[in-house]
C-alpha cells in the first residue's frame, strides 16, 4: 500500500488551509494542491484511522497487540512501502501461510501450548528448532530470523510440508490440554462444544468490521458466534479481541453498536 504523507493526509490541513508551520505553505496560506508535503507533516485523523486498519498484517497487527507504538508502525510502514525486509516472527507468518495457529503448532508438534506460547513470544528454544524445523520443512534459521522477504520460500516450505503430512488426522486428536481448552471456551462463550471445539483452534484474533483481514474457518466461526449472540441483543458486533494466555485459558472483549 501507499503511504502518502500529503497535505491532504496532514492534520494541519484545516478545509484547504494551512494551520501547521512547514516549509511548503506559510500559516493561514490556501493550500492548492494536496500533493504537496512538507517538513511539519503530521498525520490526520482520518488517514491515520484508515492506515491502521488497512496496512499490510505483519505491520498492522503488532500495532493492534500493542508490541509497537505508532513511531515504529509509521517506520515499518515507510519501509515496507520501500521495498526493504521487515522482521516478522515466524510463528504469525506460519499462521498466515500455512494456516496453523499456535494451538494447532502445539498438537501437530507434540507439545504444550505454553511450550508453543513461550517460543512465539521469546524465541524458539535452541533445543526445540531441529524438531520444529524437520516437522514444518522450515530451514531452522528461520526460528532464529524471518522477514517479510523470505514470504515466497516459506510458501514452498508449506508445499513441501502438505506433501509429508496427513494435517487433518493429526489436527483430529485432542491431547488432555486441548480437552481442558474446548471446555473453558465453551464455558467462556457459553457456546456448545461442537462450537468450542472448533473455536479452540484460534489462539489469537483482533477483529473489526472495517479491516481488510480474511478469517479462517476458526476464525468466521468465533466472529459469527458471537455477533449471533450480539443480534439477539440486539446488538451488532463492530470489534472482537480474543486471544489464550500461557495457561491456555480464553480471553474475549468485545464491542458493539446498539441496533433497531
Amino acid at each position: 500500500m501507499e503511504f502518502l504523507k500529503q497535505c491532504k493526509t496532514c492534520e494541519f490541513n484545516f478545509s484547504g488551509t494551512c494551520a501547521g508551520h512547514g516549509d511548503t505553505y506559510k500559516y493561514g496560506e490556501v493550500i492548492t494542491d494536496e500533493t504537496l508535503s512538507c517538513d511539519d507533516w503530521s498525520i490526520g485523523l482520518d488517514y491515520f484511522t484508515e492506515i491502521t486498519a488497512h496496512a499490510p498484517w505483519y505491520i498492522r497487527e503488532p500495532y493492534q497487540d500493542f508490541r509497537i507504538d505508532y513511531s515504529t508502525f509509521e517506520k515499518l510502514l515507510e519501509a515496507d512501502v520501500a521495498g526493504q525486509a521487515i522482521e516478522v516472527n515466524i510463528f504469525d507468518i506460519i499462521r498466515e501461510i500455512y494456516g496453523l495457529s499456535l494451538v494447532d503448532l502445539a498438537v501437530l508438534l507434540g507439545v504444550s501450548f505454553g511450550v508453543m506460547y513461550r517460543a512465539r513470544s521469546v524465541g524458539t528454544p535452541a533445543k526445540r528448532k531441529k524438531h520444529f524445523s524437520q516437522m514444518l520443512c522450515i530451514p531452522i534459521e528461520f526460528f532464529e530470523k524471518s522477514t517479510t522477504h523470505d514470504f515466497e520460500q516459506i510458501q514452498k516450505c508449506k508445499i513441501a510440508f502438505e506433501q509429508n503430512v496427513d494435517l487433518q488426522s493429526i489436527l483430529m486428536a485432542v491431547p488432555e490440554w486441548k480437552q481442558k481448552l474446548i471446555h473453558e471456551v465453551s464455558n467462556c462463550l457459553h457456546c456448545p462444544v461442537h462450537i468450542a471445539k472448533e473455536i479452540a483452534r484460534v489462539d489469537k484474533l483482533n477483529w473489526k468490521n472495517n479491516s481488510d483481514d480474511i478469517l479462517n474457518d476458526s476464525e468466521k466461526v468465533l466472529v459469527s458466534y458471537v455477533s449471533k449472540v450480539a443480534s439477539k441483543k440486539h446488538q451488532i458486533l463492530t470489534s472482537l479481541e480474543y486471544s489464550l494466555d500461557i495457561a491456555t485459558l480464553p480471553h474475549i472483549r468485545a464491542t458493539y453498536f446498539k441496533g433497531e
